[in-house]
């Protein structure tokens, strides 16, 4: 007879985030690359929002699969990708380092995607009646990675630096980090598994009839209507001063006046604040309302676009931690809220849509930084902040909606 306690999937489920969420890793492992391959700091710079945008490819893909195979398969293909992907950057050399776009990029974050897609719907099958709280738990722990991995990252570059030069032999680095993710995404895989009737029949919630999931749409059905698209662009806009962020925070930091460890420091408490940010409220979605909290959200995100424009020193550390906070919080508020219009049965392929915007997002505004505005970061974060404010008018739209629906 199957167990009936969400306990050992969820559990999975957070093993195989923490495994796949180095995505926010990259302003660590930058600047060494560029010294070590002789590579473009341009190219460098480009190299999150590519694997950003091949990890919101890995939700749209891997939510397809998801919906018809079901969660561990949808996993276990992306735990193994993901791996080989970071594995295989290892191999690399100054020659074909442009082929990291494809190994740590591509690979890497097609793989993080299928996994963090089945991730999220898995927990949100097993706790319906807290759904903001479950998308919480698993996205929190995506971004819990680099609070794990940033010093574990740099102590593998410290152990494997040339003393005469100060290079990075990157290949043990990436080897020893590729398997390890792959032993312990596995492990992780072989405990993920769906709920059954039964246990979902005994949820109080269930009995009482307070977990109303309404109509199950079909992606062509969600996409014909208003809020499909009001979550999309809010997802799109909100997450702009983040994916502005990311390249920056180490590098930056240190023209504001941090010493180097300081820097890093930066870069691993983004991880703590993005995962309180995904998990606190996420929760409090629950109580306050999706929209209400996205609307917080935008508002938080505008002070730390602003601050980041003259703000140095160890306050820098604080105003990084509060982007990153008011960029974890929509991570799993909006994963709730697409559930919540657009019913769990094909929560894997809308979602994965949706999350389109993310990759739109972290490639349009960086682009825009990079070709228009030549890096200058004062131009860069006042577009920051009118990014932010649109989220806000897409939640107004939708409580509109609302309204007169219930009206």
């Amino acid at each position: 007879m199957k167990k009936s306690s969400p306990a050992i999937p969820v559990i999975g489920c957070l093993v195989i985030q923490i495994c796949v969420g180095i995505l926010y890793l990259w302003s660590v492992f930058k600047t060494p690359i560029v010294n070590s391959f002789a590579w473009s700091p341009e190219a460098a710079r480009m190299v999150s929002s590519y694997m950003l945008f091949a990890f919101v490819a890995g939700n749209l893909i891997g939510g397809f699969i998801n919906d018809k195979k079901g969660p561990k398969l949808t996993a276990v293909l992306g735990v193994v990708m993901f791996s080989l992907g970071i594995a295989l950057t290892g191999l690399l050399t100054k020659e074909t380092i442009g082929w990291m776009n494809f190994t740590y990029c591509v690979l890497g974050g097609l793989g993080s995607g299928f996994a963090y897609g089945a991730c999220i719907s898995c927990v949100q099958k097993w706790l319906p009646h807290r759904r903001g709280l479950a998308s919480g738990l698993a996205v929190s722990a995506f971004a819990f990675s680099t609070v794990i991995f940033a010093p574990v990252s740099r102590w593998l570059m410290g152990i494997f630096t040339d003393a005469s030069t100060g290079l990075v032999d990157f290949k043990p680095v990436f080897l020893i980090l590729g398997g390890v993710f792959f032993v312990f995404g596995i492990i992780g895989c072989l405990l993920v598994r769906l709920p059954d009737s039964e246990y979902l029949s005994r949820l109080p919630a269930v009995k009482s009839g307070k977990v109303h999931t309404g109509k199950d749409y079909t992606l062509p059905q969600a996409i014909k209507t208003l809020p499909f698209w009001c979550i999309f662009f809010s997802i799109l806009f909100i997450n702009g001063t983040w994916t502005l962020t990311v390249p920056l925070i180490k590098d930056l930091g240190m023209e504001r006046g941090l010493s180097e460890a300081s820097a890093i420091f930066a870069v691993s408490f983004t991880g703590v604040a993005n995962a309180l940010g995904r998990l606190v409220m996420a929760a409090l979605s629950d109580r306050i309302g999706r929209t209400t909290t996205i609307i917080v959200l935008s508002l938080i995100t505008l002070v730390g676009a602003v601050l980041m424009i003259f703000v140095g020193g160890w306050p820098y550390i604080a105003v990084v931690a509060i982007i990153a906070f008011g960029y974890g919080g929509p991570a799993s508020v909006n994963a709730a809220i697409t559930t919540d219009f657009f019913g769990p049965k094909n929560s894997g392929t809308n979602y994965g849509v949706v999350m389109l915007a993310l990759g739109f997002s972290s490639v349009i505004f960086n682009a825009i930084s990079s070709s228009f505005l030549k890096g200058n970061v004062t131009a860069t974060y006042v577009m920051a902040a009118l990014t932010a404010v649109v989220p806000i008018f897409m939640m107004l739209i939708i409580n509109r909606l609302l309204k007169t629906k219930k009206a």
